[in-house]
């Protein structure tokens, strides 16, 4: 009876330590778990530096497959986002592969909304569809949603929104954005370009008079802008086509004493030439 009850006890004591060993296990196991699933900011951070070096130096596909490990290792650290666009730039301008480049973009607006990456990830990406696949329509819609954000350079994407209406042959769409640019952001450093362009599409829209209004105001509020001279000159051919032959000599000489080229004396010779013979003919 003693020999059952020393055999049950030692029994209970083995089945005691297999029970304690087992709860240890299953404890580790579930620190392990819970290690790994949470995020390690430091090791990403460290990943990314490696990442950034290796860029630095030239080795772009060892980078790329860096910043893809950071990205798949490290999907809840702050560098995950700023990696995809890494791996995006580094196709998009050093591997030429300007489809994949997008495809990267528009995971990391995918994965991370409401990252502060989301505003260049959609710049690039809305060049990437303009400039090189050259799709004017979708390009419009990547530009609209830069606009959502309600950040960046708001100016410069109605800007870019116009040039694409205008290459689909839009040209009331494109000018009601360019009115829109000139509205909202009158002080933009586009102002000069957009008055420019907007009269030379009044002008393809048949309205010469809304188009000289556009480059007189261009000339009076912005004297130094780069696209004076091209004004004057579009006015000086206005009043020539109209007729007013006096007039359009007259601005053509004073273009003439500040930019001498060989076209406008040519121009100038020209028109002489035309004056007399409407004299002569009356």
């Amino acid at each position: 009876m003693k020999r059952d009850l020393k055999q049950q006890r030692a029994t209970n004591q083995k089945s005691s330590r297999w029970y304690l060993l087992f709860f240890l296990l299953l404890v580790v196991g579930a620190g392990s778990v819970w290690f790994f699933l949470q995020p390690q900011p430091e090791q990403a951070q460290r990943v990314f530096a490696n990442c950034v070096k290796l860029e630095g130096n030239g080795k772009l596909n060892s980078a790329e497959k860096c910043y893809t490990k950071v990205y798949q290792d490290y999907p809840q650290a702050n560098e995950a986002a700023a990696a995809l666009l890494s791996i995006g730039k580094i196709r998009q301008y050093d591997l030429q592969d300007e489809q994949l480049a997008l495809l990267s973009y528009l995971q990391l607006e995918h994965d991370y909304p409401t990252s502060q990456l989301v505003l260049p990830a959609r710049e690039e990406a809305a060049q990437i569809v303009k400039y090189m696949q050259r799709n004017y329509s979708r390009a419009i819609e990547f530009y609209q949603r830069l606009l959502d954000l309600n950040a960046g350079t708001p100016d410069q994407y109605y800007f870019e929104i116009a040039d694409c209406y205008f290459h689909l042959e839009n040209f009331s769409q494109a000018r009601i954005e360019l009115e829109t640019l000139l509205e909202e952001y009158p002080a933009s450093a586009l102002a000069d370009d957009a008055l420019y362009r907007k009269g030379a599409i009044w002008l393809l829209e048949g309205d010469s008079d809304a188009a000289r209004l556009d480059w007189q105001k261009l000339i009076k509020e912005f004297p130094d802008s780069s696209h004076r001279v091209a004004a004057e000159l579009d006015l000086a051919r206005l009043l020539e086509e109209e007729e007013f032959l006096k007039e359009a000599l007259l601005l053509y000489q004073q273009l003439n004493e500040s930019n001498k080229s060989l076209m406008l004396q040519n121009k100038i010779k020209h028109l002489q030439q035309r004056i007399v013979k409407k004299k002569e003919a009356i």
